[in-house]
């Protein structure tokens, strides 16, 4: 008997924004919608895109929709929906404004491109259905379906029908098979090596006025292996990796190192993300403000969270209390 999830079927543009958008979005593991639908609020366990069909417009009748193919993209659906304040995307960032501030933070599992459409494929009746209708309504569209045709058809390795799918077994940060498109004026200026610094120095700020108000009254920025160092009276000591960004935080990005410290301080090493930090680029040095904070205890980053090639690993947490509104 098959098992069903429930899935955020989303069709992506194929026009130049809409293609980089969606590259971004999978690269900082953030999608966002104009407007608001109560079902982006309910549970699902994988959201996923289509970004071309073999007709070329996805704007067909179902029959004709189902004679060709789709490209996919499977993510796992990691943060729920939130109201951004900071502009993330390209187009946003260019005009200094939210376009899409309905946010949902995703973890890229893998693709699978020449899909067959028809109802007795692997997106079966209703998952087809639902990728035709979202392409054209331009919104996302909630179904239930087994996916387990899916996984199996992407190479995706699973413990079981409950199990999240093993990352460090998978081929790494899905990307679709077309080419980066640049903007107006590139590819988005939060490439900008200043515009991350500027973030990572205000979530190294908000992570250290954090931890003095957990009670560290001694915090200090060390940069490697980790971030901080926090110490009491009493010679307690306690380590910390700090992440910011403008996105979700539904994953980060560690190095070799970071990982290896977490899995072996004898201190007990936390992680901090910092989420929707906004950068003013109108002034020099930029300047970042905002952002939401939250602080998991005695991280371990799980090999099995840990996606081949970058060690990019989950960030559980953001749908629990242990997060901040961290503005000073």
């Amino acid at each position: 008997m098959p098992v069903t999830d429930h899935v955020l079927c989303i069709w992506s543009s194929a026009s130049p924004n809409g293609r980089r958008n969606l590259l971004f979005g999978l690269e900082t593991q953030t999608w966002g919608f104009k407007e608001h639908d109560p079902q982006y609020e309910q549970p699902s366990r994988w959201v996923l895109f289509g970004h071309d069909h073999s007709n070329g417009s996805p704007r067909i009748d179902a029959p004709v929709w189902q004679k060709g193919t789709v490209d996919l993209i499977l993510c796992e659906f990691t943060a729920p929906l939130y109201r951004g304040e900071a502009p993330h995307w390209p187009d946003e960032i260019e005009d200094s404004k939210l376009i899409y501030p309905y946010r949902l933070g995703l973890t890229p599992v893998a693709t699978l491109a020449g899909a067959p459409a028809d109802a007795t494929g692997v997106l079966g009746a209703g998952g087809t259905e639902a990728l035709r209708l979202a392409a054209i309504s331009n919104r996302g569209i909630r179904v239930e379906l087994d996916v387990a045709p899916l996984l199996k058809a992407m190479g995706v390795p699973t413990a079981g029908a409950d199990a999240v799918p093993d990352l460090s077994r998978t081929a790494g940060v899905p990307r679709p098979s077309f080419p980066p498109v640049r903007g107006r004026r590139g590819a988005g200026r939060s490439r900008d090596p200043e515009f991350n610094s500027a973030v990572e120095a205000r979530a190294v700020d908000l992570a250290i006025e954090h931890m003095k108000a957990q009670g560290w009254p001694d915090v200090k920025p060390l940069g490697k292996p980790y971030d901080l160092v926090c110490r009491k009276p009493s010679g307690e000591e306690k380590h910390v990796e700090v992440k910011g960004t403008s996105g979700a935080g539904a994953d980060v990005e560690y190095t070799s190192n970071e990982v290896a410290h977490f899995r072996s301080c004898p201190h007990g090493a936390d992680l901090i993300v910092v989420r929707d930090i906004a950068v003013d680029r109108t002034v020099r040095p930029y300047q970042a403000t905002g952002g939401r904070l939250l602080h998991i205890e005695n991280y371990k980053a799980p090999s099995e969270d840990l996606q081949a090639t970058r060690w990019l690993g989950r960030v559980p947490g953001w749908d629990s209390a242990n997060q901040h509104e961290a503005v000073i």
